[in-house]
């Protein structure tokens, strides 16, 4: 199959020739490109997939800032060492700035179908498997410990600890959270009094004892592939790993039981991630503290940006939310 000669394959990446893929192609030594095709979803516009006379691979161009690459290579590295779930490697990146004017990233393209793209077509009893399944991925990857909270240093290509205790860098972190809702005048005082009640309710649940471990933070099926079994679906690989850092695991749990639909998959969810080891106590405490600030990010971009929330509340859009974290574990 032949490719154009030219095309925009998204207004990230611009107009890209088919010899400068070839340039890839030969660099990184992965056989002669037979077809290229962006993926279904996907924010930014960044991914390529690639189809070699060697194998498929995926493109990450035009990142945000060189940093992008560099942590998810080592996120990659981390969950492809030390845990079960697969991560796309080896994560190889071209510094060179040359070619396109960014630099950019080849890696293999991991096994099975995109979470999205199967959850899109299936029937409520599938959910309920790529749900559970989704569990079982999650504890997966928080196989990857480490001896305290961590976050990446691009100075030295690595998670560097926390200096002050896991409830101090929480607070602060989600204060910044609301400086940046604050800056979009996305916060009226009714809902800083609301946050600041919920703060006030939980906090203690973040004082038991936990393993530090790799949080990716935007765990949810459009970041995850499967692969059909006989009876259901296995989790076959995480991907966009940027957000990554290392903290409670729990973190992770808050994004998909919002994702998800009804309490039988938010259940199976839950179930399969518990499938190797019981949640901690104070767990329904901790969940409504990190679905708070999980939604706060989503409220701060959706509002800065104009995108959703113009006709709501932040306690009416986030009630719900709210309530299925506490539900889920109760």
């Amino acid at each position: 199959m032949g490719l154009p000669e030219r095309r925009q394959y998204s207004q990230r990446l611009g107009v890209i020739e088919a010899t400068q893929l070839d340039t890839v192609a030969e660099q990184f030594g992965i056989g002669t490109i037979v077809d290229v095709w962006t993926p279904s979803g996907g924010l930014f516009g960044q991914i390529l997939m690639l189809e070699t006379t060697d194998g498929r691979y995926v493109f990450r161009g035009n990142p945000h800032g060189h940093t992008h690459l560099t942590k998810e290579r080592r996120v990659a590295r981390l969950i492809h060492e030390r845990s079960q779930l697969p991560a796309a490697w080896p994560y190889r990146i071209s510094d060179d700035a040359t070619l396109f004017g960014w630099t950019y990233a080849i890696m293999p393209m991991l096994p099975g179908t995109c979470g999205r793209d199967l959850w899109a077509s299936a029937d409520p009893t599938e959910r309920v498997g790529l749900a559970e399944s989704a569990g079982r991925g999650l504890a997966m990857l928080h196989e990857v410990t480490a001896p305290m909270h961590a976050v990446y240093d691009p100075q030295v290509d690595d998670f560097v600890p926390v200096t002050t205790d896991f409830t101090t860098w929480w607070l602060e972190r989600l204060d910044d959270t609301r400086t940046e809702c604050r800056a979009a005048d996305a916060l009226s005082s009714e809902a800083e009094r609301f946050i600041d009640g919920v703060v006030e309710r939980d906090l203690p649940g973040l004082t038991v004892p936990f393993t530090p471990a790799l949080v990716h933070h935007d765990f949810k099926p459009g970041n995850l592939n499967f692969t059909p079994t006989k009876d259901s679906f296995e989790p076959s690989g995480v991907f966009d790993l940027f957000e990554a850092y290392i903290a409670d695991p729990e973190e992770d749990l808050v994004r998909m039981l919002w994702e998800v639909e009804t309490d039988a998959q938010r259940r199976a969810f839950i179930d399969g991630y518990t499938d190797s080891g019981p949640l901690r106590d104070g767990a329904a405490d901790r969940l409504e503290l990190y679905a708070l600030a999980d939604w706060l990010v989503i409220w701060a971009y959706g509002r800065r940006n104009q995108l959703w929330f113009n006709d709501v509340t932040f306690e009416e859009s986030f009630g719900p939310i709210l309530a299925r974290a506490r539900q889920a574990v109760s």
